[in-house]
């Protein structure tokens, strides 16, 4: 029987998926177990986790050798646990011995850079520039009214900061749209920026026009997975509503999920004609040309916006996409991305053997 390890830093992290996922295992030959980077005995190289019992639908504690398969849904802060977590991920992923689901993308800069080198993608690539000084931000300002600040390695909205010029001064918002300070000097906003980057590299962009008549933010979620042959497939497509006065539509923030389709409906013929060219475009060829540049992945979480005029526009790249739009799909769909994880890793197991 192939095993397979769900890695998370956190013992209790994304249990409801991983047990959804472990009660389809058995059908496909496949054992699962969970465990923490931390929790690898570097003596022994055994790990103390827990197994999932097929017969009792329950986890158990125990202690096992490393599996052969590993699903990385590791999401690391500025805590102790992730930075101790971090080197052991990467010895792990150094390893002939084991393969991993998919090996996960660097951070947002070094994605924006080959994106942007593309032919096709990089004419949905927002201009993007590395914050490092306060003339970066200064010189994007003189163009436009309000630029976004997004930490290269941050997810869930988290970090986000919008600046807006008001007359003399900058009003610096976090994502959730409060005022966070108002920069009235060059000194306070060098300030700013070397607080910025001491917990993270940040990327600016101009703030593009991405909400609704009802000043919610909005964006377009899409979950992309490979299947059983390797071959990349669209799960499900949503949009996501934000509350009225933020700046994200990220679901940890209180976003709304809702049915793309309706959203849709609801364009201009000439606009919705306009959208869906550039959103297949994007789908055609983002997932295989992140595969060749950063190596193979097994699911992406892909966020578009689209603008008044009908632009559309790569928002980020997720490697460890959430689950939480796959709520508006029927219970068979749903399966279908349980499943997934299983399938994939059997066909990983294949190539394995052919080799």
């Amino acid at each position: 029987m192939i095993s397979l390890g769900f890695v998370t830093l956190d013992e209790q992290q994304e249990r409801g998926y991983c047990t959804e996922v472990a009660k389809r295992a058995g059908r496909c030959g496949i054992s699962v177990c969970r465990f923490s980077p931390l929790n690898i005995d570097p003596q022994t190289e055994y790990v103390h986790g827990s197994i999932f019992q097929a017969e009792t639908s329950e986890w158990t504690d125990a202690v096992f050798a490393i599996p052969p398969f590993l699903y990385d849904r590791c999401f690391y802060g500025h805590d102790d646990r992730s930075k101790k977590a971090k080197p052991i991920m990467h010895w792990l992923k150094q390893r002939p011995d084991l393969v991993f689901l998919g090996y996960g993308l660097p951070g947002k800069w070094e994605v924006y850079e080959s994106l942007s080198s593309h032919p096709l993608l990089s004419a949905y690539v927002p201009p993007t520039i590395r914050l490092e000084r306060a003339d970066d931000m200064l010189e994007l300002l003189r163009d436009e009214h309000a630029v976004v600040a997004k930490p290269v390695h941050g997810s869930g909205g988290r970090g986000i900061y919008v600046i807006q010029k008001q007359g003399k001064t900058l009003s610096v918002q976090d994502g959730l749209g409060q005022e966070r300070t108002v920069i009235a000097r060059r000194k306070e906003l060098e300030r700013l920026i070397t607080s910025l980057n001491r917990r993270d590299g940040y990327a600016l962009q101009p703030l593009l026009p991405l909400s609704t008549p009802a000043r919610e933010p909005f964006d377009l979620r899409f979950l992309l997975q490979k299947d059983e042959t390797g071959r990349w497939i669209e799960r499900v497509r949503a949009v996501r509503i934000g509350r009225p006065g933020t700046w994200v539509a990220n679901v940890r923030a209180g976003a709304d999920i809702r049915p793309f389709a309706d959203w849709l409906d609801h364009l201009p013929s000439p606009k919705r004609i306009l959208v869906v060219d550039g959103i297949e475009t994007i789908i055609r060829t983002l997932p295989t040309y992140i595969d060749s540049e950063f190596g193979p992945l097994f699911e992406i979480g892909l966020d578009l916006g689209v603008a008044d005029n009908g632009a559309v526009w790569i928002l980020d790249v997720n490697s460890k996409p959430g689950r939480k739009v796959i709520s508006i799909l029927p219970p068979e769909q749903q399966n279908d991305i349980y499943e997934a994880p299983l399938r994939y890793c059997l066909f990983l197991a294949s190539e394995v053997n052919h080799r």
